[in-house]
């Protein structure tokens, strides 16, 4: 009885659909856009079961911008679009549909750049249903659902903010910093440990601070943590501006001891206890600690604030 309805309602929406020239535009820019979300969703689900918060974090930010226009939907039934704007709607969608197969079919291209490029066409997409069923200024009405909804469409944001950060920064300068750092926490504990560029060295062995050791992506996910968070409780600007720098902070300085660990680990535990606690269980461990010490945090910033309390 169920599936039933279900199907009912489904073809009711389809003979709808395909009722006007508007809406089988619209009905063809969404089956596409639905087709890649099926498909990202799955990498999203695949990304956190291997233990990364990122995926996570960016099915919250869809979650998030779709339930604030979901809020709004009473007042966005009233609004409609203007001939110029639904023209210009129509324009973007199909040049997205026409667009997508190329995606599809861009092999000759990096990983990285056809997913960005499938990414950025699925939001020409949705702009242009946006745009021809609600007019332009839907964009300046709903602009905090629209880039949360960006944010979460966003393929590798780790790998975006890496490179957008070695644009604009000396070559391996958070890596050196942290080897640097490193080595003085462990000299502070009776080691004698000496940094070399991006090398700590001690009796037994030197270990290398590479990238996935110097802070950054941890970093980067207590920011976009932080931001949905402070979306969320519906916070001011300025007070979700200071919980994005709490936990930028408090990711980099727990970098410290993880660094000093996994180097006595490397140098005198074995390789089986290095990968535990580079990889695996180990880094999961530390990931939870930094998100308990944040909750804790953030609830006392709040607290004095007078923010909402995460609780309610």
């Amino acid at each position: 009885m169920k599936w039933q309805k279900i199907r009912q309602v489904a073809e009711r929406l389809l003979r709808e659909g395909l009722r006007t020239t508007h809406n089988r535009i619209v009905l063809l820019g969404l089956i596409v856009v639905l087709s890649y979300l099926l498909f990202w969703f799955g990498i999203l689900v695949f990304r956190i079961f291997k233990g990364s918060s990122s995926g996570m974090l960016q099915m919250a930010a869809i979650s998030l911008g779709a339930q604030q226009l979901w809020k709004q939907r009473q007042q966005l039934t009233k609004q409609t679009a203007l001939e110029e704007d639904q023209l210009l709607g129509h324009m973007l969608t199909i040049s997205g549909v026409l667009l997508f197969p190329v995606c599809l079919l861009m092999t000759w291209a990096e990983p990285m750049v056809s997913a960005l490029v499938s990414a950025a066409v699925c939001s020409i997409i949705l702009a242009g249903i946006a745009c021809s069923q609600w007019g332009a200024s839907f964009f300046s009405s709903y602009p905090l659902s629209i880039f949360l909804i960006c944010l979460g469409l966003l393929p590798k944001p780790a790998e975006t903010s890496r490179a957008l950060w070695r644009s604009f920064t000396a070559p391996e300068m958070l890596e050196r910093f942290m080897a640097w750092a490193g080595s003085a926490a462990l000299r502070t504990v009776g080691q004698p440990a000496t940094a070399d560029g991006i090398f700590i060295s001690l009796p037994g062995g030197s270990v290398e601070v590479g990238w996935g050791c110097n802070g950054f992506d941890m970093a980067m996910t207590m920011v976009v943590a932080s931001l949905v968070l402070g979306l969320f409780l519906k916070q001011s600007g300025p007070k979700v501006m200071v919980l994005m720098a709490i936990g930028a902070m408090l990711a980099l300085v727990s970098n410290i001891p993880r660094i000093m660990l996994v180097t006595y680990a490397a140098v005198y535990w074995g390789k089986y206890w290095f990968d535990f606690w580079h990889d695996s269980w180990g880094s999961q461990i530390f990931v939870s600690v930094i998100f308990t010490i944040y909750y804790y945090v953030i609830m006392a910033v709040l607290k004095r604030g007078g923010g909402k309390p995460i609780a309610e």
